[in-house]
């Protein structure tokens, strides 16, 4: 009872811990030879655990003191209702009561609803508003309630809450008293100890050895102190290992920490990190770090689990900690131990008495208008400029040094700066960031001079490199001949060389080299005798669909059974090969205007459980959602649980900017090679967009991505819609799908699956040489044998 816990919490910790051993070792039913109530305790508090809720959570109390529910329904509308979970007890569905447990907000456990509190605080305040005018407009208003459109259980929520809408009171609704009753101790200590000691668990995850947790503080950041997690996991531990995704590539071991702070009882931070270390033998121990910058003199408590995603196992820890004041010295670790640090994330402050800074971009991808910040401090800048890859676009003579800069209409590398210079010219500080910048396999291009000009003289250099995730680019040396021209250390990688005005033969190379060691390379002839052509020889590669007449796929084919046309010219097939254990990056891009309200929940659990059937460890995967604008949920990885969490909780409000999120969703496949998809759901026109449709279909084209399109509840009126996401899958070889309701998206996303398994691999090295280096080639497959058809990128650009 309440005082009981008062005068408990009042207690020194010595009488605390006798009170406890007091409690337990008394035996309310002495009759039997075990203790019910250290079993039954025991067992309540492990089938918490393996929920994985805080005991903060009223959920967790539930749970403890009353069992597994006999029915529990998830009300996850969340344009209707704020996250809602309805646990039911009783034998049959007349005598069962129900506990009405709610999340007031993303930073607060879940609590008991009260009928006191009013139905208002379980619905979100928008849909509360909008019931507030139903109401007031009963009579004049035809068609089903708000809430009723927007959420399936809407209905079972006016049954098991007793009201109506917002102020439908039903006589026999329950009342404080019947609610409190999920909460109150139990009456009888001996039925509710052989009840709970008879408590099935669920079958628990093996124990992952670990001989260590430690919580250090070994440096301030800002006004906050560090608090370094640390779990040692001995070399003798049993982990999982997983077969590399790549031949040439060593086995991995596969953890992942996902942890939660609480302050004052409410969650503060959440976090997941990932750690994928070579797989050696015999392997040393491994210490997993965790960072988290945190304000000192405050009290936290820490719940963290480490997964070993290959085997399963588990190990939990909770700890309550203070954030000392000062940081505290570390001690070195032993020498064969093996650090692996999670994801850190840099900031970026004024560094001085007169400095610049220039605010990064909220989002990885930046085209059109792109409003730069800077952060001045000190009094000697008079007046900021703004240049785009060395060229002036602004400057600003005052307070506050912003300006909008022109960027490109696609997503391409580039360079924003902003110089402070004093009231006599002088450069006093500088600062620039690079914007849209590619990643993936290490690779140089280069973009000037064209393919199969002529060059004599000064002539502008420009290459685009693709950087491998977590690299860093030390230097770009551009030479003429072999000969050392120029060397960048930094963006933009472009120059002026000077190409020989009396040779008859004449290279441009471009060598980029990264923090590791590895190097690449691109070669481009500035002069070159007429009768030696610059041959591009990588193979151009097409993933390609066959279907027969019935629109079935169609497997067992060989090479000998197609053909391939470019710009009318038969090609010969040089690779070819069923694509079924090809590595795949898969983007899912999910709408969430206003008009998906009544459609997102499915449409999320849908996507899940295609990224969860699809996605292995050798596979990519990431997550984008787009109202008014696109915003990246989740960045490739091949985590599908991290994708999976990022698609939960996604509210439908707003206006849909379709092109724009075409165009984004496509940037994160540049420099990912092998088999790329993107599926796009819909379910309006776009209204928002900064980018022409004409636009985003050419960027489709040359990202060579094949998209899958769905349109859902798009009416055969609605022409505009319909066909711009038949031209985005025509002309990428990807498939358009039209359908009715969300319930079918599980159809439509085996159908995908489904072919994404069963696609061929053909690669040629194209024999048509053109004119113009960036033309465009048109590309045809064809498949012999009656009926059969074959679906494909429709062409590529040189």
């Amino acid at each position: 009872p309440e005082e009981q816990r008062e005068r408990f919490a009042a207690e020194d910790e010595a009488s605390r811990k006798q009170a406890i051993e007091e409690f337990l070792d008394q035996d309310p039913v002495p009759d039997t030879p075990e203790n019910e109530l250290t079993e039954g305790i025991r067992r309540r508090q492990a089938l918490v655990r393996a929920e994985g809720i805080s005991p903060f959570d009223a959920r967790a109390r539930v749970l403890f003191l009353n069992g597994p529910p006999d029915e529990r329904l998830l009300v996850d509308c969340g344009s209707a209702f704020k996250p809602m979970q309805l646990w039911g007890y009783g034998p049959t569905k007349d005598q069962r009561r129900f506990a009405v447990l709610y999340q007031p907000a993303a930073d607060q456990h879940y609590q008991l609803w009260l009928p006191s509190e009013s139905k208002r605080v379980l619905y979100t305040p928008e849909l509360a508003y909008f019931l507030d005018q139903w109401e007031e407009l009963r009579g004049f208003i035809r068609g089903r309630r708000f809430d009723y459109q927007l959420c399936d259980l809407a209905k079972r929520v006016d049954r098991i809450t007793g009201v109506n809408g917002l102020f439908g009171y039903e006589q026999d609704r329950p009342t404080d008293r019947d609610m409190g009753r999920f909460l109150e101790p139990p009456q009888d200590l001996a039925v509710w100890a052989q009840k709970a000691a008879a408590t099935p668990l669920p079958e628990l995850p093996a124990e992952l050895a670990t001989n260590l947790f430690e919580l250090r503080f070994p440096r301030v950041d800002g006004q906050r102190i560090v608090t370094r997690m640390v779990v040692r996991v001995p070399a003798d531990a049993e982990l999982g290992v997983a077969e590399p995704a790549e031949p040439d590539q060593e086995p991995e071991l596969d953890l992942t920490a996902t942890g939660t702070l609480e302050h004052d009882g409410a969650p503060f931070d959440s976090f997941r990190v990932r750690y994928t270390p070579a797989a050696s033998d015999p392997r040393a121990p491994l210490a997993l770090v965790l960072e988290r910058a945190l304000r000192p003199e405050t009290s936290f408590v820490l719940r963290l689990v480490v997964k070993d995603e290959i085997s399963g196992a588990e190990a939990r820890f909770t700890r309550g900690f203070e954030v000392p004041a000062e940081p505290i010295d570390e001690p070195e670790a032993a020498d064969d131990v093996v650090t692996l640090l999670g994801e850190q994330f840099a900031t970026q402050a004024p560094g001085g008495q007169d400095s610049l800074v220039l605010v990064p971009p909220e989002s990885d991808v930046v085209i059109g208008l792109w409003r730069a910040e800077t952060l001045v401090t000190g009094s000697r800048i008079a007046k900021v400029v703004f240049s785009v890859d060395g060229q002036v676009q602004l400057t600003r003579s005052r307070p506050p040094f912003n300006a909008e800069v022109r960027l490109s209409k696609f997503p391409i590398e580039q360079v924003v700066r902003a110089e402070g210079l004093d009231a006599d010219g002088e450069l006093v500080a500088s600062d620039e960031v690079l914007l849209n910048q590619p990643r993936g396999a290490l690779r140089v291009r280069i973009v000037e001079p064209a393919r199969g000009s002529r060059s004599v003289g000064p002539v502008l250099a420009k290459a685009e490199i693709i950087l491998p995730e977590g690299r860093r680019i030390e230097k770009v040396e551009f030479l003429v001949d072999d000969q050392l021209q120029e060397t960048l250390e930094r963006p933009p990688w472009q120059t002026t060389v000077t190409a020989p005005e009396d040779s008859e033969l004449s290279y441009l190379t471009v060598v980029a080299h990264l923090d590791d060691g590895n190097t690449a390379e691109d070669v481009r002839f500035l002069q070159s005798p007429k009768y030696l052509e610059e041959v591009d020889v990588s193979l151009v590669e097409l993933y390609t669909t066959v279907t027969g007449s019935n629109g079935a796929l169609v497997g067992g084919l060989t090479a000998d059974d197609f053909e391939i046309f470019e710009d009318g010219k038969e090609q010969k097939i040089a690779k070819f090969e069923l694509v079924e254990n090809l590595p795949l990056m898969v983007g899912i891009t999910i709408d969430t205007s206003g008009s998906m309200a009544s459609s997102l929940i499915q449409a999320q659990r849908a996507a899940e459980g295609f990224l969860s059937k699809i996605v292995t460890r050798r596979d990519r995967c990431f997550a984008i959602s787009f109202a008014e604008r696109p915003v990246m949920l989740m960045a490739p990885t091949n985590d599908v649980e991290a994708v999976a969490r990022s698609l939960e909780g996604l509210v439908a409000v707003g206006s849909t900017a379709l092109h724009d999120a075409i165009v984004e969703s496509l940037y994160y496949f540049r420099g990912v090679r092998g088999r790329r998809a993107l599926v796009l759901l819909s379910d309006g026109d776009d209204t928002a967009s900064n980018i022409r449709f004409d636009d985003a279909l050419e960027y489709a084209r040359r990202s060579g991505v094949a998209i899958y399109t769905i349109g859902l509840d798009v009416g055969v009126f609605d022409a505009g819609v319909r066909g711009k996401l038949r031209s985005l899958s025509a002309e990428t070889g990807g498939r358009v799908f039209f359908i009715k309701t969300a319930d079918e998206l599980s159809g439509v996303y085996s159908e995908i699956e489904e072919e994404l398994r069963s696609q061929y691999l053909l690669a040629y090295s194209s024999n048509n040489p053109s004119a113009d280096p960036g033309a465009f080639r048109e590309v045809e497959v064809k498949v012999k044998g009656r009926g059969l058809k074959a679906r494909t990128s429709r062409g590529y650009y040189e």
